[in-house]
């Protein structure tokens, strides 16, 4: 045991209810735990869980003849805006590869679920039983294509539609739902542990729906919640990154623009009076060639300096007499 944690209880393992675990069910006790750590560590685990474990969900719907998503089709009985919203409702679990296509080839009048997709290998549908679309009318044959693609929580229609440039006419973007959790409840309750009865103990439910199981739900958040810890122990100089490289740091200070600095008004007109809009043509001038301009009062010239050794940036050297003669000495 660490000597800097000798004196704080460390649970070693999650404990499993094994009569009550399902694919889309479990129920999981942690402890015990020193006093205070039960609620500390339980909100961390329920907000990871709902909101960071990948998933797959369909983000693109095309049905043939279709322009947009308020249309109708002859022969379906449902329009357009509800078989976007059934399709939403498929969950897909998605191996390998970020994003495949799952196709609908309806043909006889006859409700067609999720059961009638046809799927890559690495693409399974959890809720087969799901409603599709129902088709009434013979001689009146629909296709559609969904796109899944991998993901963590939740993207909306626009977002997705940003990132998907050169989709052919009649692309349908859907809001995606990527988290397989459904739900987590946590509980925290006082544990005896030797002698004393104050220790806490975790417990929770989680459900999914059926794409990740509750312990890989678990796994999953371990893992993430582990790396991130382990970066807090890692205490970096953020200016240590960009001095390794001369262009490392000329390329990170091309994209700050000097509006975005916390300086007066007065300093950023002045500067952009002088052509600089960014930091890497500021630090490109010495301390006295700015000052030499007249336009920034010595207050505000210090508020600059500051705003930049804070961000790690500094001004250029002013060179030295002996560097000034063997310049000249070099152009002669």
């Amino acid at each position: 045991m660490s000597e800097r944690t000798r004196f704080i209880k460390i649970a070693e393992a999650v404990a499993v209810d094994r009569e009550t675990l399902t694919d889309t069910f479990g129920r999981f006790t942690f402890g015990p735990l020193a006093r205070g750590w039960g609620w500390t560590m339980g909100t961390v685990l329920r907000r990871a869980m709902l909101s960071s474990v990948e998933g797959s969900a369909p983000t693109q719907l095309r049905i043939d003849g279709v322009i947009h998503e308020f249309s109708t089709i002859d022969g379906v009985l449902e329009d357009v805006p509800f078989i976007v919203l059934n399709v939403k409702k498929l969950r897909f679990k998605l191996e390998g590869a970020d994003f495949e296509y799952a196709h609908l080839h309806a043909e006889k009048p006859r409700e067609y679920t999720g059961a009638d997709l046809e799927l890559p290998a690495n693409l399974k549908l959890v809720n087969t039983d799901a409603l599709i679309l129902t088709l009434s009318a013979k001689d009146r044959p629909v296709h559609i294509e969904i796109k899944v693609e991998r993901g963590r929580g939740y993207e909306n229609q626009e977002s997705v539609k940003k990132r998907s440039p050169g989709e052919p006419v009649g692309t349908i973007f859907l809001d995606a739902f990527y988290s397989p959790v459904r739900q987590v409840k946590i509980d925290v309750v006082n544990v005896r542990y030797g002698e004393r009865t104050d220790y806490e103990q975790i417990a929770f439910e989680v459900a999914t729906d059926g794409s990740v199981t509750p312990e890989e739900t678990l796994a999953q958040t371990a893992e993430l919640l582990k790396s991130h810890v382990e970066a807090l122990s890692k205490i970096v100089d953020p200016r240590a990154g960009l001095a390794e490289s001369g262009e490392a740091e000329e390329t990170a200070w091309d994209e700050v623009l000097i509006e975005s600095l916390d300086v007066p008004q007065t300093v950023k007109k002045a500067l952009a009076d002088h052509g600089i809009k960014t930091v890497a043509e500021l630090i490109s001038n010495t301390e006295e060639e700015i000052k030499e301009w007249g336009d920034i009062k010595p207050r505000s010239f210090s508020t600059l300096r500051s705003r930049l050794e804070g961000m790690g940036a500094e001004f250029a050297k002013q060179p030295t007499e002996e560097e000034t003669k063997e310049g000249s000495e070099d152009e002669a």
